[in-house]
């Protein structure tokens, strides 16, 4: 398994990977929330939930984590979506208090495709305007740690 990554704090941010999966296999890995929260984020199993309104204009949250004084997790918006080959979507890091009160990074777009390569799936991922170079090093970080995460579970 060989990851390719972009240079940590550039825009945009890039993973590129190989899974020894079908496209549709791998896409449903990036779509199905009960899989989702499997691999998503810094450690697997790290999502609280995921929620996923698969196609053009629907909306998509993972929760992260979730006290008494606030919620904190990650929501966009579908802007393409292509079974098996292709998704588009916003990006915004979302905190939400108690009192109803939101903060939210500007939206970011994440565009993820998913190609046929021998018996497996080469994805590559490019997320881009991020607005800061901190927000970019976390990003990519996390994006690499999701990937291997998966190719845990589909090598």
């Amino acid at each position: 398994m060989e990851f390719v990554q972009s240079v940590p704090g550039e825009d945009p941010v890039i993973v590129e990977s190989y899974f020894a999966e079908t496209p549709a296999t791998v896409f449903h890995a990036w779509t199905d929330p009960e899989i989702v929260v499997k691999w998503f984020g810094y450690a697997p199993n790290s999502l609280l939930s995921a929620t996923i309104d698969l196609r053009t204009g629907g909306r998509w949250s993972f929760l992260l984590s979730k006290d008494a004084d606030k919620t904190i997790g990650f929501e966009g918006e579908y802007l393409d979506v292509q079974p098996g080959e292709k998704l588009i979507y916003s990006w915004a890091h979302v905190t939400t208090h108690a009192d109803g009160a939101r903060e939210e990074t500007p939206a970011s777009k994440v565009e993820v495709s998913f190609t046929a390569q021998g018996k497996g799936t080469s994805v590559r991922l490019v997320h881009a305007g991020l607005n800061s170079e901190d927000a970019r090093r976390g990003v990519g970080g996390g994006w690499t740690a999701a990937f291997r995460h998966l190719t845990a579970l589909y090598g």
